[in-house]
């Protein structure tokens, strides 16, 4: 081997990222974007020349003001790209592994997102009914934007757990645009008695409805599953950080009796 030879090496990236600061994933013209900011890193710092050269390629387009924890990137590079990754503002590196060549992030066994969603007296057993309809392969129409790919979806499973807040999770190997939070939406309209079960298996049978989307911000890619591949898991500590920030100051409040006196009275000499 040639003593002046850098290897490239093709590099998966598990990305996290608060979708509230970003106009969705995907790079658009004068519009902040995770897909954006992370080239232009990139670029900057010299790990790669090109997006082309790097081969750059990401797992899900997500939309403006969803989040993410487990997301993917792949690019090539002579250098681990995590470290200047790990110091951008509201993205994060939360695992990498190295690949084959020809590695698409986008051939992905499944995705897992989760919404989460306060328990408002929702009808919650006529709403677990509702979101075990959508298992299955069917015609997703109604609940994606009009574009030019195939409707037809297979869901793996949909699961909803229900406590002061409900959370809905989706395991599918690809999922339309915007079909999570219409899916979503149609949930929430069976819970609060707007919508009924057969108007669900009338959608999914082709037949056109519309059952609104439900908003961005509850909604998670918590993570893209690979067939045989595993990454080194890196937990940011400004993940740690904000976990303890929130806690702490919801228990403050939860807890505190005479917030309006602190630091009023008299310190005890």
């Amino acid at each position: 081997m040639n003593a002046g030879h850098i290897r490239i090496v093709r590099y998966a990236i598990k990305i996290g990222y608060d979708g509230s600061h970003f106009n969705g994933f995907a790079m658009q013209p004068d519009k902040k974007t995770v897909e954006g900011e992370i080239l232009k890193r990139l670029l900057k710092t010299g790990i790669i020349k090109s997006r082309r050269e790097s081969g750059f390629q990401y797992a899900a387009r997500t939309d403006k003001g969803v989040h993410a924890f487990g997301n993917v990137i792949a690019l090539n590079a002579k250098a681990n790209p995590v470290k200047v990754l790990s110091e951008m503002e509201n993205i994060w590196c939360m695992g990498y592994a190295t690949v084959k060549e020809g590695f698409n992030p986008r051939h992905a066994k499944a995705k897992i997102y989760r919404y989460y969603l306060i328990n408002d007296g929702y009808d919650i057993k006529e709403m677990k009914k509702a979101a075990k309809l959508f298992e299955g392969r069917h015609d997703c129409s109604s609940f994606s934007r009009r574009d030019a790919r195939n409707p037809i979806r297979e869901i793996y499973s949909v699961r909803l757990h229900a406590g002061k807040i409900i959370k809905i999770d989706f395991l599918a190997p690809s999922f339309l645009w915007n079909q999570v939070r219409r899916m979503v939406a149609a949930i929430i309209a069976i819970g609060m008695e707007k919508a009924s079960i057969e108007s669900i298996k009338r959608a999914l049978n082709g037949e056109r409805m519309n059952f609104g989307i439900a908003k961005a911000g509850n909604l998670v890619l918590l993570d893209v599953v690979y067939e045989s591949l595993s990454f080194e898991k890196i937990i940011p500590d400004e993940i740690f950080l904000r976990r303890e920030i929130y806690k702490d100051a919801l228990d403050y409040i939860m807890n505190a009796t005479h917030s309006r006196n602190v630091g009023l009275t008299k310190p005890v000499e």
